[in-house]
């Protein structure tokens, strides 16, 4: 039979074609190897790297009480948590003791109304658990506070603690515990107030999803830090290692010459007075500031500070500035200069020991008299609000209990009596004393 040419010549040239695209489509699976795709057989398709599909995330098996990571879809559950003692790492909210008050950010602008408390919870149970349910996503804000009272203290001063994303794996944060305030950026929105906050603070602890045969979110465990009973404080000024007047029970105040221990005599022109707060017991704290919420929403931060006034009017008032001391501007005390000096967390002692504050009043009597003898008084007061105190308005109340807060933890200012004017001198002191001029 004989074989037509043409015929011949058409199968090479298909050959050949055929060759070339069997290169073709190599190099081409080559080049899309490269850059991430892929040849999906069963389908014919080239598939890229943005069109795998991602596997499925399966939640843990509802009650087998692990820790499980949260899914795609939107999780909502109740809040779980522990209150203990910063120091101690015990309980300290059992037995209908410890609070705890939460808010939710504003889904659109991200601002929190304090006033717009989700719930106020009484701690009842160990973990204590939320009333209502919380939503992946969402940001919260929880202010925990404990009246229990530890050893030797005065129940506990409050903190406040951020989520920003619900989730499984989110950080926790304590609001700073020497200035809480500074994280909270306000905006006024006609006569009230929301806040937005900054992303500043101690991450303490993690959120975890857990599933059981009712999931919640696990917060762990947030710390409150006992406040020393007054029974449990000295308070004294000292100078050269002489105390020249002391009280340890919050109520005998040293407010008479009968009463002083020692007066003291400077034999320079520079020396220094100390002004004392030393722990009686371990594991317990004092001059912690926290936050109050007032009726329209405004957030105030709440100090402790020590007081010093003195008639010695020609004293160099610079070297009380450097030391760390404030000018009191108060009208009414005209005989008598006043200072006060801001607390934050001098009073926080390492776990099992006692807290120590000495604060240097440094006194330069070149402008004073010489062998002239003065006087001095002293305060010391927690729960206060520094613009009143600059006024010399000290207060032995507490603020008031609006939206998020639930309970302080605090029911009263811990040396309850405050400045007073008499005759333009300072008044109603908690402690006095002596000093006289170098000659």
């Amino acid at each position: 039979m004989k074989i037509s040419t043409k015929f011949l010549t058409d199968t090479k040239a298909i050959s050949k074609n055929m060759t070339y695209l069997i290169i073709v489509c190599l190099v081409g699976v080559v080049i899309a190897g490269a850059y991430g795709y892929s040849f999906d057989i069963n389908e014919g398709a080239i598939v890229g790297p943005n069109d795998v599909t991602p596997p499925t995330v399966t939640p843990p098996v509802p009650g087998t009480s692990t820790p499980g990571v949260t899914p795609d879809t939107i999780m909502a559950a109740k809040l779980q948590w522990l209150i203990s003692d910063a120091l101690t790492k015990t309980a300290t909210g059992t037995g209908d003791s410890g609070y705890v008050g939460i808010t939710v950010a504003d889904q659109t602008t991200g601002r929190f109304d304090l006033l717009d408390s989700w719930e106020k919870t009484e701690y009842d149970a160990a973990p204590d658990t939320s009333s209502r349910t919380y939503s992946t996503g969402q940001a919260l804000l929880l202010a925990v506070s404990s009246d229990n009272d530890p050893t030797s203290g005065d129940e506990t001063y409050p903190r406040w603690f951020y989520i920003s994303n619900l989730q499984h794996g989110a950080p926790i944060k304590a609001l700073p515990l020497a200035n809480p305030i500074s994280a909270l950026v306000p905006t006024k929105i006609g006569t009230t107030y929301e806040y937005t906050i900054s992303d500043i603070g101690e991450t303490v602890g993690t959120v975890v999803w857990m599933e059981a045969a009712t999931p919640y979110w696990d917060l762990g465990v947030f710390e409150v830090y006992g406040r020393v009973a007054k029974a449990s404080v000295i308070q004294q000024f000292t100078a050269g290692g002489v105390v020249l007047t002391t009280f340890s029970d919050g109520a005998t105040w040293e407010d008479t010459d009968a009463e002083i221990n020692a007066n003291h005599t400077m034999t320079a022109d520079k020396e220094d007075l100390n002004f004392q707060m030393i722990a009686e017991a371990n594991d317990v704290a004092w001059g912690l500031p926290f936050l109050g919420v007032s009726a329209n929403g405004e957030v105030s931060q709440y100090n402790s500070v020590l007081v010093f006034t003195t008639d010695a009017l020609g004293v160099d008032v610079m070297e009380l500035y450097n030391d760390g001391w404030q000018p009191i501007n108060k009208p009414d005390l005209t005989a008598d200069l006043g200072f006060y000096y801001v607390i934050t967390t001098e009073g926080v002692p390492n776990t099992g020991e006692k807290f120590s504050i000495s604060i240097p009043v440094t006194i330069d009597d070149a402008g004073l008299a010489a062998s002239t003898e003065f006087e001095f008084e002293g305060w010391a007061f927690d729960c206060q609000k520094l613009a009143n105190v600059e006024r010399g308005a000290t207060t032995a109340a507490l603020p008031g209990v609006n939206g998020i807060i639930a309970e302080y933890g605090i029911d009263t200012v811990l040396q309850a009596l405050a400045l007073t004017v008499s005759s333009g001198s300072a008044a109603t002191m908690q402690s006095m004393g002596h000093f006289t001029t170098n000659a």
